[in-house]
């Protein structure tokens, strides 16, 4: 029974606390040596991972994502998720302060994470390289800055790889114009960083001088759904991380979510999520007791 001195109020959220920016190892579990595991949780910090044998299941912003053998993944800050079975793995697991990660991959693994964030391959081999030599310079000591400069040199080496493997499967077949990718990107940054309090697609428009039937236009071209819809369901989204992972009432979470009516809240949640909140709450918290 849950106990009401230890309610949450937030979802948890770990801070990058790395001596040269990063964490990096090598592990090797097996369904007998996952003795506990992090609670559900957010990060300040990317993750990427790179599975050899086994594999290895997260349930990541309510999304079930598997690596199985030689596999790729990534975590981006802010993403709810925690680890969903106690499974044989081994791989390199790494840890990289914000700072280190440039612009340019941040907008790929942006637009890649309604997609895919975890694919497999064919091989690993120069990338198992990169994070060799990265393990090897981030044993010398931190106060070595050449060493270093040589250290995030490696780093943006190999989260360039990894965003490019992502790049292109995210590409594979199915190539936009520019323009098009670029308005969607947009939009879709827009809408995360707004979404909580702006949820009129004109809004998106103005503040993208565009007009909204163009908008609309692009994003439904490039992604199959118009803009009405990536506005709700980010707040849908939202909603649920704070349903299942605090116990913020409805009201709270209605609010804490942009909406001042929380009974229009739990209209919208239900239309969406084809359930009540309180109902899609005691479902997933169910589900985590009996299979994680």
């Amino acid at each position: 029974m849950r106990k009401k001195q230890h309610q949450k109020k937030q979802v948890p959220v770990h801070k990058a606390d790395f001596g040269n920016g990063i964490e990096i190892k090598y592990v090797q579990l097996t369904a007998d040596t996952w003795i506990t595991r992090p609670e559900p949780h957010r990060d300040d910090y990317y993750i990427f991972f790179l599975t050899k044998t086994g594999s290895l299941e997260m349930l990541l912003d309510f999304s079930l994502q598997k690596m199985t053998g030689p596999s790729i993944g990534y975590i981006i800050p802010g993403q709810v998720h925690h680890y969903a079975g106690n499974t044989s793995v081994s791989g390199w697991f790494l840890a990289v302060d914000t700072l280190l990660v440039q612009d340019t991959w941040r907008d790929i693994f942006d637009s890649s994470k309604d997609q895919q964030q975890c694919i497999p391959l064919d091989d690993t081999t120069a990338l198992e390289h990169c994070l060799q030599l990265i393990l090897q310079y981030d044993a010398h000591p931190s106060g070595d800055a050449l060493q270093r400069k040589v250290l995030h040199s490696l780093i943006d080496a190999y989260i360039g790889m990894v965003a490019a493997t992502f790049r292109q499967a995210s590409d594979k077949g199915h190539r936009q114009t520019d323009r098009a990718a670029v308005i969607s990107q947009q939009f879709m940054e827009l809408v995360k960083t707004h979404c909580l309090i702006l949820k009129s697609p004109a809004a998106y428009a103005d503040k993208m001088n565009l007009s909204l039937s163009y908008l609309n236009e692009v994003v439904k071209g490039h992604t199959g759904f118009p803009v009405s819809h990536w506005i709700q369901q980010e707040s849908l989204r939202e909603a649920k991380r704070l349903l299942y992972y605090t116990d913020l009432t409805t009201k709270e979470i209605a609010f804490r979510t942009g909406y001042d009516d929380h009974t229009y809240f739990s209209r919208f949640f239900r239309k969406l999520a084809g359930e009540t909140p309180l109902t899609f709450r005691a479902r997933y918290r169910d589900l985590s007791n009996h299979s994680l």
